[in-house]
């Protein structure tokens, strides 16, 4: 009889043991999330997109949402950064992967569809979206719902909205071009391969002045969509990282130094709705 008891009260010790741990190892996966950035650093998946984002001479990430990303995180303690530059459609695999630490704050639009696989930090950047076109279309386009009448090759951006939005319009799959990043949407358009470039607004209007000569194309912002806005995507379980990223990004906003940012890389448009809307709303529309 007692040799049989001890064994039970064991057993059952262990199981009392096993299941405090697991009950604890959620919450302290949250925890660590934050503290491992403090000590380690994190890597931000960007896309090579200036302003928004890009590799500056020494491999570092800089343009308005790294910038922003940096000064955010600092009020946390977090002091180092790298970069990871990839397609946007890649950026939410590499941060349910970790092989980034989160998708910079300048890179994903809030959709209901992305919340479901990553939290957003609060929107910090609200933009709508343009059209750059062929001079000789300048007559037959106006906005999304003119492309699939016109029957014109339109450039998106892998993994972007503008992706969803046209074939919503019913632009035919056989007319999308797909491409990495906006310069390289902006040569398929020199060189011919499509009709139309399709991008964010920012983005868009000042790769235009880059042209070497614009009179052959027409810059068009977009009436006929939605405002959209962007926020820093963070792994599921990382809720003390983006928790830590909201805090420090109303601090950013209460100093100046979130217009200052913006300011610098000639995008203080894109403040215009951020603070009137918020990751909860833009998560359920």
């Amino acid at each position: 009889m007692f040799t049989n008891a001890r064994p039970r009260i064991l057993r059952s010790s262990r199981m009392l043991i096993v299941l405090s741990v697991s009950a604890l190892a959620p919450s302290l996966a949250v925890g660590q999330s934050l503290d491992q950035a403090k000590s380690d650093g994190v890597t931000i998946a960007i896309a090579n997109e200036p302003p928004y984002a890009f590799m500056d001479t020494e491999g570092l990430p800089t343009g308005a949402g790294p910038e922003l990303d940096k000064a955010i995180l600092e009020q946390a303690g977090v002091t180092k950064f790298s970069g990871a530059v990839m397609e946007y459609g890649a950026m939410i695999p590499a941060v349910q992967s970790r092989r980034a630490t989160f998708a910079s704050a300048g890179s994903l639009v809030i959709t209901p569809e992305r919340c479901q696989a990553v939290n957003f930090s609060e929107p910090l950047i609200c933009d709508g979206g343009s059209l750059i076109l062929s001079a000789s279309l300048a007559n037959k386009v106006h906005g999304i719902t003119d492309l699939a009448a016109a029957g014109v090759k339109v450039g998106v951006c892998g993994g972007c909205l503008s992706h969803k939005m046209v074939l919503q319009a019913g632009v035919s799959p056989d007319n999308i071009v797909v491409f990495p990043d906006a310069p390289s949407g902006i040569k398929l358009l020199t060189d011919g391969r499509i009709d139309v470039f399709l991008h964010d607004t920012l983005a868009s209007s000042q790769l235009y002045r880059k042209l070497v000569d614009n009179s052959k194309y027409k810059y068009a912002p977009l009436t006929d969509v939605p405002l959209s806005c962007q926020g820093a995507a963070f792994n599921k379980d990382d809720e003390a990282l983006r928790d830590a990223y909201n805090d420090g990004l109303a601090k950013v906003q209460k100093s100046g130094k979130y217009m200052e940012i913006l300011k610098k890389f000639k995008m203080e448009d894109a403040a215009f709705g951020v603070d009137r809307t918020t990751t909860r709303q833009l998560c359920q529309k």
